[in-house]
């Protein structure tokens, strides 16, 4: 009798350890390859982004894999440089290699999905990074209105099967008054602030960087954008975050 009791409570306290409240600091960057605004090229240049900022997971987009632009494998190198773990999706065939997405992450990856999104002009796609109390997304929209509204649906679909919190990350390439972000809007909760601009780099004008959230109760604690980095075209983003799962149908 005592053994089942403390089993029983045993049970219980896993339960709520489950549901309290977790942080994470979740951050996304547009590298373009790792090719900076002022002109040089320097893969250290972005691991020094990640070092310095220390994300728990990060969305990356624009990576190049062994192309004879860059004959680099930059997922890879990057986890190396940084002591992350990294995980890539080929989302074009280019120039002899690939060109994608990619998710580095402190934890390693319990699973990985790539998800192909539709684009008149170029294939983009969504890599999906399962962890043990949540998923994270690295997202390139497509540069086509219509196929964002297309891409807005599938993952919306596809995040409505998924049974943990969800957080989505990336360059969504939206407008704030379009069909697609309307859609978004009226789905995820957006932890990052839709009004600040990430893009270009040198003099920014556009916000097209963004991190949302899905299936989670969130307080955001705190989010940053690195004014200062030219080491690419967009800026790096982040935002600290406080959440604890709920039942799916709220944000």
């Amino acid at each position: 009798m005592l053994k089942r009791v403390l089993s029983i409570l045993l049970c219980c306290v896993l339960g709520t350890t489950t549901l309290s409240a977790q942080k994470a600091r979740l951050m996304t960057y547009n590298i373009k390859h790792a090719s900076g605004v002022d002109g040089i090229k320097s893969l250290d240049r972005i691991a020094a982004v990640v070092e310095r900022f220390q994300p728990d997971v990060v969305a990356l987009q624009e990576v190049d894999s062994m192309t004879r632009r860059c004959p680099q494998d930059q997922i890879r190198d990057l986890a190396e440089k940084t002591g992350y773990h990294g995980y890539f999706m080929r989302c074009v065939d280019y120039f002899g290699g690939g060109y994608g997405n990619g998710v580095l992450s402190k934890e390693r990856a319990i699973s990985v999905q790539r998800i192909p999104l539709p684009c008149r002009k170029e294939p983009r796609g969504m890599l999906l990074v399962e962890f043990k109390n949540y998923y994270f997304a690295s997202v390139h929209l497509s540069l086509v209105a219509e196929d964002r509204v297309t891409s807005v649906a599938i993952i919306r679909d596809l995040v409505l099967k998924l049974n943990k919190p969800v957080f989505v990350a990336g360059d969504l390439n939206v407008k704030p008054t379009e069909r697609a972000m309307l859609d978004m809007k009226a789905f995820f909760r957006f932890l990052s602030d839709p009004t600040r601009f990430t893009f270009p780099s040198n003099d920014p004008t556009v916000c097209g960087d963004h991190v949302m959230s899905y299936g989670a109760e969130t307080t955001v604690l705190k989010q940053f954008i690195d004014y200062d980095n030219l080491a690419s075209d967009h800026l790096p983003l982040y935002v600290d975050v406080k959440y604890k799962p709920i039942k799916r149908g709220k944000k």
